[in-house]
This record gives structure tokens, C-alpha cells and sequence, in this order.
């Protein structure tokens, strides 16, 4: 066996989970298969750095990576994570003369500080005829050294940018949560109990990590981050990468819609929430700056039922977006800890399934646990 036991469905129901688990800033076209491993990268490189300086590094995509990995810009994805750069702060306009930079002179900086020789088909291997029993996203990395014994180890993209190392388990925390769930059942009790809606669970368990000050920020970077990616998927035009000569629609569609009338205007609801969703799943597709909601897969969603919420509900505010984050963001919980968001495991269908399912309980749920 090339690699550890996969995760236990009673390990994933017992792992604590927070916002930061669910919603991440990165870049597109895939969490699971571009963000993730870059994490993955970047968190090698800093170990590999940590034993001495590398002589070579290599990496093996398996599965699902392998299959699928060239679409989804997973080569391009470790290139940059060896490099240095994580999916929260690399500039997705400099990312292409950054690749061909290191494929045109054969070698990378490792972390930015090391140079080591890297040339894919030899130092990035894609395993398209093997998968690992763990889980369908694995990575094999391995540093040699001149001095010492290699250093391998396996990393797993599980699901919406997450990555665990070494076995597929999610990783231990000493958090305890005030008010933990781990199902439908359980968030209802609490609620019924401590007289609280999801929103209010949410935010007063992620007070184990952080004060309600740096929670609203973090949730109002989420919110900013999103609306951004709305407006750059609606000016956006051209063709999408990929090869397949797919047109950009979002921006045509915008002014078509800004010519039938106001955007207040409540018969042209789903055609705004429609092109909202659509700018993101374009610009995510392009490689932009998108926030994993649960996925990138599914980013469109969230950030268009919110845009709704601004734009067509009476008096929106900040809080008032806050509370919508906070309250999808339990329902997300019970899909990463009961089932998955890994569409590597689930289809894609299942992630745009679980982003629905956090955009719906919204307007439902909330008003079923306050009743």
C-alpha cells in the first residue's frame, strides 16, 4: 500500500470544523484541485526547508488529481505552492508568467529561498493509472538531499481547499465548542435549549479561535471578496481557458438585463441572480479570485443569494450579511462532518447540492429553530 487508512465516517462527525474551514479565499478553477494542492505544496516546501536545503524535490498526483488535474491547473497549482505562494495571496494576473518562468528555465525557488531543478514529467508526475486508497485526491512529495535520507510524505486535497498530511484523518484540535453539533437533529436542540438561532451557535462556538471583532471581519472579508468577484465575472470578456472556446456570457448578459429596467425591479429577480452566479463560475473558471463556498465548484451560490439580499430586501446591512455567512455556514458544517463537499467523492452535483442547501436554510431553518 502506497499510503494510509481513508478517513472514518465517525472521525469526520467528531472533527470540530469553524468558518474558516468552509469558506476560504483563493483562486480558481478548483478548490479541490487548485487551491488544495497548492496548500499542499507550500506546506511541503516548508518542511522539506525545515531538514536541510533539498537537492531535488518531486511530486506524484493520483486519482482524480492525475485524471482531471490538467483542466483544473493542479501542475500549475504545486508549481506555485513549491514556490512560495499560498491561494489567499498570489496574484492570479501574475500567475502565468510566474509558471512559464519556472518551465522555461527548469528550476524553482523552493519557499522563495532555495533553488532546486524542476521539470514536469520528472520532478511532476501525474499518476493517472493509480489511486490511493485514502482518499481520490492524493499527493505523493519527496525532497532528496545530498547529506541525508529522503524525506517523503502523502497530502490529501479533501474538499474546499482543505488538505490533511500523512493519513487521510482530519486533523485533532484541543477546541471545545461551547454549542457543538454534529447533525440537523443536535443544531435544532441547541437552538430549542439556549433559545438561539443558527446564527448566533455559529458565532458564539467561533469564539474558541477568535473575538467577535475579528469574526465580523473575517466575515465581512468573505463578503468583499465575493462582491468583487461579481463585478470582475460581469466586465469580464473573451474566452474562458481550457481549450473548449467557451465564451464569456456574464458581461452581455448585464447590460442586456441594465437595458430591461432597474435592477430593483422584482420581475427580474432570477435573471440577476442568475447572472450573479454566473460571473463567479466565470471567473472562477478563468482563475480568479473566488471564495470556496463550500467549494469552487459551487462559489457561484452563495454569493449570488447574498448579492439578492442586498439588492431586494428591505433595509440590508452588514450584520445582516454577517448573519446569513454565519447561518449557511452551520449547514456546510454538517455536510463536511456527515457527509462530504468533495466533489471527488460526491460529483459536482453534490457540491452545488450542498451550496443550495446553505443558501435555502437562510430564509427556512432560521425561521423553523426561532419558532
Amino acid at each position: 500500500m502506497l499510503d494510509g487508512s481513508g478517513t472514518s465516517a465517525r472521525a469526520r462527525a467528531e472533527a470540530v470544523v469553524g468558518l474558516a474551514d468552509l469558506f476560504t479565499i483563493g483562486i480558481g478553477p478548483s478548490s479541490s484541485h487548485t487551491v488544495g494542492p497548492m496548500r499542499a505544496g507550500y506546506g511541503f516546501a516548508e518542511a522539506a526547508l525545515d531538514r536541510g536545503k533539498p537537492a531535488s524535490v518531486s511530486c506524484e498526483l493520483f486519482g482524480s488529481l492525475a485524471l482531471t488535474g490538467k483542466g483544473h491547473g493542479t501542475d500549475t497549482a504545486v508549481m506555485l505552492g513549491l514556490a512560495g505562494h499560498q491561494p489567499e495571496c498570489v496574484d492570479p494576473d501574475a500567475v502565468p508568467s510566474m509558471v512559464a518562468t519556472i518551465r522555461a528555465e527548469g528550476k524553482l525557488k523552493l519557499c522563495g529561498l532555495a533553488t532546486v531543478p524542476f521539470v514536469e514529467g520528472t520532478h511532476l508526475i501525474f499518476r493517472d493509472d493509480c489511486f490511493l486508497s485514502a482518499h481520490p485526491n492524493g499527493m505523493r512529495f519527496v525532497a532528496h538531499y545530498a547529506d541525508s535520507e529522503p524525506y517523503e510524505t502523502f497530502w490529501y486535497s479533501i474538499g474546499g481547499g482543505a488538505v490533511v498530511e500523512g493519513g487521510c484523518e482530519p486533523p485533532q484540535t484541543n477546541v471545545t465548542l461551547p454549542f457543538a453539533f454534529s447533525s440537523g437533529a443536535e443544531l435544532l436542540a441547541v437552538g430549542a435549549a439556549e433559545g438561539k438561532s443558527i446564527a448566533d451557535i455559529v458565532r458564539a462556538n467561533e469564539a474558541a479561535w477568535r473575538d467577535d471583532g475579528e469574526t465580523d471581519a473575517f466575515l465581512d472579508s468573505l463578503r468583499a471578496a465575493m462582491s468583487a468577484c461579481i463585478e470582475r465575472g460581469m466586465r469580464g470578456a473573451g474566452e474562458l481557458p481550457g481549450g473548449l472556446k467557451v465564451k464569456r456570457r456574464a458581461r452581455d448578459l448585464h447590460a442586456r438585463l441594465i437595458a430591461r429596467g432597474p435592477r430593483s425591479d422584482p420581475s427580474l429577480v432570477f435573471d440577476w441572480v442568475s447572472l450573479w452566479a454566473l460571473a463567479v463560475n466565470e471567473e472562477n473558471a478563468a482563475g480568479g479570485r473566488v471564495v470556496t463556498a463550500p467549494t469552487n465548484g459551487a462559489a457561484g451560490v452563495i454569493p449570488a443569494v447574498l448579492r439578492y439580499y442586498e439588492t431586494f430586501c428591505a433595509s440590508p446591512s452588514p450584520a445582516g450579511a454577517r448573519t446569513f455567512l454565519l447561518t449557511a455556514a452551520a449547514i456546510g458544517f454538517l455536510y463536511k462532518k456527515r457527509a462530504s463537499i468533495s466533489a471527488a467523492e460526491m460529483g459536482c452535483q453534490g457540491e452545488v447540492g450542498v451550496a443550495c442547501s446553505m443558501a435555502a436554510c437562510c430564509s427556512s431553518i432560521c425561521a423553523i429553530i426561532m419558532a
